[in-house]
């Protein structure tokens, strides 16, 4: 029904995700931290700390190490 809410994110919102998603994959070539992230991607600190464990609960990134107050993200072998 038009102006119904069906419950669902509009289709560009999960392409930006996604388009996210993709790109950190690909940045993660080697391990970085959250702040490289952070600032290569334009988002806000509790932006990228959201992504990152949206990313490591499907798996495809871990935490490497924690210096101080720094986390360091890598790849994990199953999405490559």
């Amino acid at each position: 029904m038009p102006g119904s809410f069906s419950g669902r994110r509009p289709r560009y919102q999960n392409c930006k995700v996604e388009m996210r998603k993709r790109y950190v994959l690909k940045a993660l070539e080697r391990p970085r931290t959250q702040s490289e992230l952070r600032d290569a991607l334009g988002m806000s600190n509790s932006g990228i700390l959201h992504l990152m464990r949206r990313l490591e609960r499907d798996g495809l990134v871990r935490p490497a190490e924690r210096v101080a107050w720094t986390r360091i993200w890598e790849r994990t072998t199953d999405c490559i």
